[in-house]
């Protein structure tokens, strides 16, 4: 049996759900200029997973650390959500962007105390979906 300090250091496991949706459809609208929207099929990948921020406050991962890429090329948009698993107040905010020529998006997740505060070790489920679209050349 793993005394108290020995326990501290034993591997957690990290899991995620992963759906890929096909066909989707994705549109993209000019908001500069008043046209009519365009549309494509595109394919949707929708991960989600737990995890805890650190001690500052703050989580980074990757999608490619909880799929199993094959070359894909995502592009916007990119949806993220975090939700705090507490009984006590705290906020989540996070940041999202495309890495590595869009093979991976790399999240961040902050979490606050009710002061306004970095919070340390935050457990949160997060979802993630990002669009996959189709790349004709």
């Amino acid at each position: 049996m793993a005394t108290k300090k020995q326990a501290s250091k034993l591997v957690q496991f990290e899991d995620a759900a992963v759906t890929t949706e096909t066909p989707s459809i994705t549109t993209r609208r000019n908001t500069v200029v008043n046209t009519p929207n365009r549309c494509f099929d595109s394919r949707v990948v929708d991960v989600s997973g737990s995890a805890v921020t650190g001690d500052n406050g703050q989580a980074v991962f990757r999608l490619s650390k909880f799929i199993c890429p094959a070359g894909e090329i995502y592009g916007p948009p990119t949806n993220v959500l975090a939700i705090p698993r507490s009984k006590k107040p705290f906020f989540l905010t996070v940041a999202d962007k495309l890495i590595n020529n869009n093979t991976d998006v790399e999240i961040t997740v902050f979490s606050w105390d009710a002061n306004g505060a970095p919070a340390p070790q935050v457990p949160f489920y997060w979802r993630c979906r990002v669009v996959h679209p189709h790349i004709i050349l």
